[in-house]
């Protein structure tokens, strides 16, 4: 949602009210916007679950992988310093 604010007619508890709601209210100076307006759970929720999934796909795509010993890293590291 993108609002043109009057400071005169402008009602906080109204666009509060909104964000509550789940939307997202972008606020305009001139035509242009300055600010942003969003729900704080909704964001935050989603960045965990993103996160979640990421780390979900990691450990997915370690389990394809060999093992690999530390004799094996240390020679991998020697060969890089030569």
């Amino acid at each position: 949602m993108t609002v043109t604010v009057n400071i005169d007619d402008a009602s906080l508890l109204e666009l509060l009210a909104k964000v509550e709601a789940g939307e997202e209210v972008v606020i305009l100076r001139d035509g242009v916007p300055v600010a942003r307006m969003a729900p704080v759970v909704a964001s935050v929720v989603a960045d965990a679950e993103k996160r979640k999934e990421a780390i979900e796909a990691i450990i997915a795509f370690r389990k394809t992988m060999p093992d690999i010993t530390q004799e094996e890293i240390a020679e991998w590291k020697a060969i890089g310093r030569r």
